[in-house]
């Protein structure tokens, strides 16, 4: 049924009967949306850094026994697969894989290729695999997400001890307990290992003297046969001198007239 508006121009409306057919139609009301309820805007819950810590810290403990029965559970096959064959070093390449699932639906049409060899075997390591993949893509996701976490966890006590150390160290000043409970804390800070007993001290003070010695003994041997090198280097060079210049008697002159002192005159 067309109705006319004020301004002339008709509005056709479906839901209303032709006029003068004296049929009754229901007129549909308009669709009424339902209202949804929207939820009250809570602040976000404020956690202190102990209870954040101890969060951490339970689920830790949860997660490490929970890992533990899974690779409990996980051990045993992992086991058999080793007994199986040989224990690979080096991963088998993604075409490899590739088409070692090719061969095993080749081999599932043709079953008459070898009987060495099913394809559910192939298919069993290709899925066992892929399964192993997941894994350790998982632990490789969330092995720098728990590293950043015992970092900051770290980080953050040794920053709040930092704080007690500062505040210790200025009451220390008139307080020569706290000041000696301190010390012995702050001794932990030096470089160098943390205990040091006095047998490992003496141990370390024996084993330094005997290199000692050992490096005194090696020095006044390697002393003794340069000098005895020296000595026949000097020797040899002497003989050899002395064979390359030979020595000769003096030989006097005694002018013409004298005595001899041989006792024969010259002659003239």
């Amino acid at each position: 049924m067309s109705t006319k508006n004020n301004t002339g121009v008709r509005n056709h409306n479906p839901n209303m009967a032709p006029a003068g057919t004296g049929s009754e139609v229901a007129i549909n009301p308009p669709a009424v949306v339902p209202s949804v309820a929207t939820p009250p805007v809570t602040a976000p819950t404020t956690v202190s850094t102990a209870s954040a810590m101890l969060m951490v810290e339970t689920a830790a403990k949860s997660f490490r026994e929970g890992y533990a029965n899974l690779l409990a559970a996980l051990l045993p096959a992992i086991d058999a697969v080793h007994s199986a064959g040989t224990v690979r070093t080096t991963a088998a390449s993604g075409q490899r894989k590739q088409s070692a699932a090719l061969y095993a639906e080749l081999l599932r049409q043709h079953p008459d290729i070898t009987a060495s060899v099913t394809s559910d075997e192939i298919d069993a390591g290709l899925a066992a695999n892929a399964a192993l993949a997941m894994v350790r893509g998982d632990l490789r996701q969330s092995l720098p997400v728990v590293e950043s976490c015992g970092r900051d966890a770290g980080s953050i006590a040794c920053t709040k001890a930092a704080v007690v150390r500062s505040a210790a160290r200025t009451l220390a000043r008139t307080d020569r307990v706290l000041a000696a409970k301190i010390a012995s804390i702050d001794v932990i800070l030096r470089r160098g290992k943390l205990v040091s007993t006095t047998a490992d001290s003496a141990a370390k003070a024996q084993a330094s003297a005997t290199k000692t010695q050992q490096r005194a003994a090696a020095e006044a041997a390697k002393a003794q046969a340069k000098a005895a090198r020296a000595a026949r280097v000097a020797t040899r060079t002497a003989q050899a001198h002395a064979d390359n210049h030979p020595t000769t008697p003096d030989v006097v002159i005694v002018p013409a007239g004298t005595t001899d002192p041989t006792g024969t005159t010259p002659k003239g």
